[in-house]
């Protein structure tokens, strides 16, 4: 399959180059001219032709046995995005992946999809070698990401933008040649190998709701020749990614406001929505080791390591600790959030503040009980546990933590 895999890949770059210089050569200079939502109006029929825009014909190999786009070092790099399920989004028209708010773990993993098919359609291979799987079977059914759901795909964003020297995306099935796992088409990962240091610093920062989301990255690559045969390539990139909210704030957290004043400061994020709706706030580094040695003409050693850790707080629904007939809330533009009289929905408290489990006080004089506290009296071996009105009288909204590792 490998001998396969080399022959293709020569075929492949070979059209592309022939493809390229065929453009090139070709391009007449009203394309060159052409603005992407420019209407021109004859003055024979006086219709109007409207272009919105185009795929870029001078990166892609339509004359090949199937389409295949490369994308360069540079065109990966200029993306403002420290993901690489990001950066390909904005660049690759038939690949899609959703930001996941409040989806389990698929917010630490997010799914992606390759013309309409999940990621476990998709192959993904490192200078032609198959990338590992993730852990993670995707756990979220709702949204973008219901196609995703179950499938068990290779976690891209673990791979450095600075260590890629191209990308080249087979946009079409590639069974015959890949297996099973290429049905959707195949990302190839071609990494650097060149010479010299490069350093790369961004920063970035979302203006809505008077400023969130504040984002930082910062990546280096060195590359250095190992003899007259050898090369050793090191990429290493930090980012960190802050929050951001869109969401109106829970019709029972503004009745709870309305009705206990004195405890409106203690609703969770106060005073923002009580739930996050939008990006979880990420940290993390990503490190790719790619070396190789011509043994002889026809033979080389390589080695490549790729080292991830990131780290993701993501907010969960509000619990709310009473419950009641709330008026709905409708305004979520720029204005103040209102509630619309005469319509309202019912809402239960959440049964960590009803559970008989927390309603027995503990008993007066008790060591090991304080005296806030309350008792599970409904449990034979009696045990200590906590009166969550006194802890969270506001209600509480629990954080999801996530560290995703990948070797």
């Amino acid at each position: 399959m490998r001998v396969l895999h080399s022959r293709a890949v020569s075929k492949i770059w070979l059209a592309c180059g022939t493809a390229t210089l065929a453009l090139l050569s070709a391009q007449p200079a009203l394309a060159q001219d052409a603005d992407p939502a420019v209407a021109e109006e004859t003055a024979d029929d006086e219709k109007s032709i409207v272009v919105i825009g185009s795929r870029r014909t001078d990166r892609s190999a339509a004359d090949s046995a199937s389409p295949v786009d490369v994308i360069s070092a540079e065109e990966l790099g200029s993306q403002p995005a420290a993901n690489m399920l990001d950066a390909v989004k904005n660049i690759v028209p038939s690949f899609f992946v959703s930001q996941n708010t409040i989806s389990d773990a698929s917010t630490f993993v997010r799914s992606p999809s390759l013309r309409g098919l999940p990621a476990d359609n998709i192959l993904v291979m490192l200078n032609g070698k198959r990338y590992n799987r993730s852990a993670l079977v995707q756990v979220y059914s709702g949204g973008d990401t219901a196609l995703g759901f179950g499938s068990q795909g290779a976690d891209i964003s673990a791979i450095p933008a600075i260590a890629v020297g191209n990308l080249q995306i087979l946009r079409e099935g590639a069974t015959a040649q890949y297996g099973s796992d290429a049905i959707g088409g195949v990302l190839n990962y071609g990494l650097r190998k060149d010479e010299g240091i490069e350093l790369q610093a961004r920063y970035g920062q979302y203006f809505d709701n008077g400023g969130d989301g504040k984002s930082y990255q910062v990546a280096g690559n060195f590359g250095t020749k190992f003899g007259d045969r050898g090369f050793i390539n090191l990429s290493a990139e930090y980012n960190k990614d802050g929050e951001t909210s869109r969401g109106a704030t829970r019709p029972i957290a503004l009745q709870f406001a309305a009705a206990n004043p004195s405890l409106a400061a203690q609703l969770p994020h106060f005073p923002k929505p009580v739930q996050n709706w939008g990006s979880s706030p990420s940290e993390g580094y990503k490190t790719l080791l790619n070396a190789g040695y011509d043994v002889t003409d026809n033979s080389e050693l390589y080695l490549f390591v790729n080292v991830a850790r990131s780290k993701g707080n993501q907010s969960f629904n509000y619990r709310s600790p009473i419950a009641q007939n709330a008026p709905l809330v409708r305004d979520r533009g720029s204005g103040p959030e209102t509630l619309l009289p005469g319509q309202s929905n019912s809402i239960g408290r959440n049964g960590s503040f009803g559970h008989p489990a927390y309603l027995t006080k503990c008993p007066t004089g008790n060591v090991t009980c304080p005296a806030s506290g309350f008792v599970k009296s409904n449990l034979a071996n009696t045990q200590q546990t906590f009166n969550f009105s006194t802890l969270y009288p506001a209600g509480f909204t629990p954080r999801f933590i996530g560290v995703n590792k990948e070797m």
